[in-house]
């Protein structure tokens, strides 16, 4: 099918404060440990999502609950973030429910994964970090999702995952509108990723009609 998503285009201005913080990356460890419990029990990859702080340090492993994919859990990635395992479950999650974005999943809709992200129009303006960044999140996934597939295939920390960053960064300013908080690339991919699914999912749910921007920043007509 061809992709089927609305999409709406940001004016953004090249003068606007990049959203970046830093060139970090989410650690390889950190995405071979989300695709490895994505495959071996996708039911726990999925309550992970919904159990997991949005954004932390280092995951407190004594209060995670792997069941048979505790196996994936090593020394390799013992130090790994809630916001890097997070990014990394979501990764594995699209790219076998969806493929591509825009296009009808290949898992049936009832069965998608069903998570929560801070995206809801009345956040809108919160000074808090981490609401800021899902909204900045789920508005560059709506408004490029072209970029944003990009950015799901390529290697973290590889030179074609620099290139979808420096493609997005109009996006991702005009997106943050008024807000100037700065993220870095491990945590700002996470969250681009989640969002991606997250409206994925509720857009083939019926549960939006609409995969345009979810608010219009400041000069963005």
């Amino acid at each position: 099918m061809g992709k089927l998503l609305i999409l709406a285009t940001l004016a953004a201005s090249a003068a606007a404060t990049p959203a970046l913080a830093d060139s970090g990356s989410p650690s390889v460890s950190a995405v071979q440990l989300g695709k490895c419990i994505v495959r071996t029990d996708r039911g726990v990859a999925v309550g992970l999502l919904k159990s997991l702080p949005l954004t932390g340090g280092q995951v407190d492993w004594s209060a995670v609950s792997l069941g048979v994919a505790g196996k994936c859990q090593d020394a390799a990635n013992a130090t790994v973030t809630v916001s890097a395992l997070r990014g990394g479950l979501a990764q594995e999650l699209f790219k076998r429910d969806f493929v591509e974005f825009g296009v009808q999943p290949q898992r049936a809709v009832y069965d998608l994964a069903n998570f929560s992200l801070p995206v809801e129009k009345d956040l809108m303006g919160a000074e808090d970090p981490t609401k800021t960044l899902f909204l900045t999140a789920d508005c560059v996934a709506r408004s490029n999702p072209n970029g944003t597939e990009k950015l799901i295939k390529s290697e973290p920390g590889s030179e074609q995952e620099a290139k979808v960053f420096d493609s997005l960064g109009q996006w991702l300013s005009a997106c943050q509108g008024a807000s100037r908080m700065a993220y870095g690339k491990a945590e700002l991919r996470s969250a681009i990723v989640q969002a991606a699914y997250h409206v994925s999912a509720r857009y083939w749910a019926g549960q939006m009609t609409y995969a345009g921007p979810a608010f219009r920043p400041g000069g963005v007509q």
